[in-house]
């Protein structure tokens, strides 16, 4: 499972990804104001938000899970605060956060609040991968064509279009952002390998850690530093 972790104390920051990261979960980046925060997301699509409520900024932590929430409705936030007010615990809940957890957190606690949102997600992920992940439909002008998505080799993003390439050679263009159409795309079979590409990783034939290239067909692709280690672990590496 992927976290990003939101903190402006960094001491406590590092310990939070300490526990994370001993629970056998992937840190994807931490952030110290919901600006960057928003940067690492748009990145990383992570899993599961831990927030702390008064941040550094313009933006508090309540109004970055919303900004979360705004673009990933299933995402997991969890936030930790130091601050007492009531009001904001009852924000809280109109965002449907999974827990609010007050400062000092005991360890055994956040563990079990981790444990209970990990399994939380993963339930969710199994009810969203149905048959609607099965194929996809592309805009051709007036048409709309319908691509199985098993048959998508990589999904390459040029400018505000991205290029949808398949098994028969085909390479279909549609005006849509890359982080909009990985939405439309089955979890379980794709993953995003670069800020340009996502690919179905039942094709890869290959991934060179070194060169920093994924084989798919006769194709390298691309493979991103801060991709790298959650693409090995994807392919069970």
């Amino acid at each position: 499972m992927r976290f990003i972790i939101v903190e402006d104390e960094v001491l406590f920051a590092q310990q939070l990804e300490m526990i994370v990261e001993k629970l056998k979960h992937e840190v994807c980046g931490t952030a110290e104001s919901a600006e960057n925060a928003l940067k690492i997301f748009e990145k990383q699509k992570p899993d599961i938000a831990l927030i702390d409520i008064n941040l550094k900024g313009e933006m508090n932590g309540l109004e970055l899970g919303k900004w979360f929430k705004r673009f990933d409705d299933n995402m997991i936030i969890i936030f930790i605060t130091s601050l007492q007010d009531e009001k904001y615990f009852e924000q809280a809940k109109e965002l449907v956060a999974f827990s609010f957890l007050k400062k000092p957190v005991d360890e055994e606690t956040l563990k079990r609040t981790i444990a209970l949102a990990t399994e939380h997600r993963l339930k969710g992920r199994e009810k969203n991968t149905t048959s609607a992940f099965e194929h996809i439909f592309i805009k051709n002008r007036s048409k709309y064509i319908k691509i199985q998505q098993d048959e998508i080799l990589f999904v390459e993003a040029d400018d505000k279009y991205c290029n949808i390439h398949t098994l028969d050679g085909s390479k279909h263009l549609e005006r849509i952002t890359l982080s909009k159409i990985n939405k439309k795309l089955n979890p379980k079979l794709f993953a995003q390998t670069h800020r340009s590409f996502i690919v179905n990783l039942s094709k890869v034939n290959e991934i060179d850690a070194s060169d920093m290239t994924v084989k798919i067909a006769d194709q390298y692709l691309p493979l991103g530093e801060s991709f790298k280690q959650y693409v090995l672990k994807r392919i069970g590496v």
